[in-house]
This record gives structure tokens, sequence and C-alpha cells, in this order.
């Protein structure tokens, strides 16, 4: 078996499940919702109300990449950005009633997109794979 096309594959892996994630939500009435907005709302799931800063370290992207994130989810009712009470430089993320009932369908999606992706797989392939795409992953650093 070929090896050598492996990054090419993990992209094409990567790249249909986003479809497939839009096109999920899309279908549940979430027209706008994009894959890379799910490291915010989970975390906000939960931890609750988090600094735009820690909301950025804790998903390990930059500030101003988050800070275009939780725009879109903002315009769009799923959270707010506020003051924070005890320091005014700080801003918070939280999740609004909409977000929040979002919950149920970013579950489902995931759930479903988990048993699309094993499919009939046995458990015991499911752990190699992970195994050794943790180790590709640690040999890039």
């Amino acid at each position: 078996m070929r090896t050598d096309h492996v990054i090419a594959l993990i992209a094409d892996i990567r790249e249909r499940a986003h479809e497939w994630i839009v096109a999920e939500l899309t279908r549940r009435g979430h027209p706008g919702i994009v894959p890379s907005h799910g490291a915010i709302l989970v975390r906000l799931y939960d931890q609750g109300p988090m600094a735009m800063n820690a909301l950025a370290t804790a998903i390990g992207r930059r500030k101003n990449t988050v800070t275009v994130l939780v725009r879109k989810l903002d315009e769009a009712g799923y959270v707010r950005r506020q003051g924070s009470p005890d320091d005014s430089r700080v801003t918070l993320v939280a999740l609004t009633d909409k977000g929040e009932a979002f919950r149920g369908d970013f579950e489902a999606v995931s759930t479903a997109l988990l048993a699309r992706v094993w499919g009939g797989m046995a458990d015991a392939r499911r752990q190699a794979l992970v195994a050794g795409l943790e180790t590709v992953r640690d040999n890039l650093g």
C-alpha cells in the first residue's frame, strides 16, 4: 500500500467532513455555522463565559482569528460579547439563548459525523488509526 499521500488523504478527509457538517447544519436550520465555530462553542458549552484571550488560548488559535469567528457567531445570534465587570480591557464571550438551544443540534451533528466516520470499523482499528495520527501530529511539532 502506498503511504506517500498521507497529507493529501488527511486534507481530503477534512474537506469531506467539513462539507458534510455544513450541509447538515444548514439542513437543521443553522446556515452560516461552520466547523471552525465548533471549537469555540465546545469551550463555551463546557466552561461558560470566557475572556477572548482565554478562549483563543484554549482552542489554540490567534486572538485575531478568534475575534473574526466570534463576531460571526455574535452576528448570527449564538453568542454575545460583553465587557468584563472586573476589567474594562477584557471582552467576555457568552452563549445566548439561541446558542444554548443550538447545543442539541451541535451534539447530534457531532454524533452523526462520528458514526459516519467510523462506520463498521472495529475498535482496534479505530484505536490504531487515532494513535498513528497522533504520532504524525507530534512528529510535525
